[in-house]
């Protein structure tokens, strides 16, 4: 699974005749969430996302932690930097380093007129013959746009709107969320579901195609709602992602 790029400095068009406009405003989020499987603490996920002119940068971490990181450690660090639109996030540039094991790779993709290209990976890999083919995978966006579409804070009315098509370098997901529903904490519900769609192998499709999954948010105390945790199901057993 791929994760995210380079920030880079967001552009302002400057000269007398917009030096008395104040800026845009800027608008930050991070989060911190564990990942447990089975009732074990096998994970972290962190992101930092700062929105400001149209414009989107996110870093961010996967990695195990407690026993699975004693057994097998794994890292991976991403960044993103792309353009909102009135269709939502759409990725530029994409960059991501990490690995498992002894195992480290290195890999860019940028985005040009909404469609993905491989621009750098290293070590080097030629396309398996199961890769989703990058240039039919126009309108899509990278792992770490849809981990923070999916979980970033919100405001009522967009909870459980952020429905998206994801390639990562090599395969084809989508990510399904159904309507809000009401909860008595004041918070909303969704049920979702992460899909594979291209790129996997038949051994992969024939194990299990669709992962149901559950939002939750909760109230901020600042009038938006924010996922406190995720409910899941995945090959290794109910799993959730819970924010500290």
């Amino acid at each position: 699974m791929t994760v995210f790029s380079r920030l880079k400095a967001l552009t302002l068009f400057a000269g007398i005749a917009l030096s008395a406009v104040p800026a845009a405003a800027e608008t930050r989020q991070e989060a911190r969430f564990d990942l447990e499987i089975r009732g074990i603490r096998m994970g972290q996920l962190v992101y930092s996302a700062v929105e400001k002119d149209g414009s989107y940068a996110i870093s961010g971490t996967v990695q195990t932690t407690g026993l699975a990181g004693m057994l097998r450690k794994m890292r991976y660090d991403a960044k993103v930097q792309g353009r909102i639109t009135s269709r939502g996030y759409a990725p530029v540039r994409y960059d991501q380093s990490g690995g498992a094991g002894n195992r480290y790779s290195e890999e860019t993709v940028t985005w040009s007129g909404g469609v993905p290209r491989i621009t750098r990976r290293e070590p080097p890999r030629s396309p398996g013959g199961n890769d989703a083919d990058p240039a039919r995978q126009r309108g899509t966006v990278d792992t770490l746009t849809t981990i923070y579409a999916t979980l970033r804070d919100v405001p009522q009315s967009e909870a459980c709107k952020s429905g998206l098509v994801m390639f990562d370098g090599r395969y084809r997901m989508e990510l399904q969320l159904s309507r809000a529903q009401p909860a008595r904490d004041g918070g909303v519900t969704c049920n979702g579901a992460y899909i594979r769609r291209e790129g996997f192998s038949a051994a992969e499709m024939a194990e299990r195609v669709q992962f149901p999954f559950t939002l939750h948010y909760r109230p901020d105390g600042a009038g938006n709602l924010r996922v406190a945790q995720v409910t899941m199901e995945s090959l290794y057993g109910n799993a959730r992602l819970v924010r500290r």
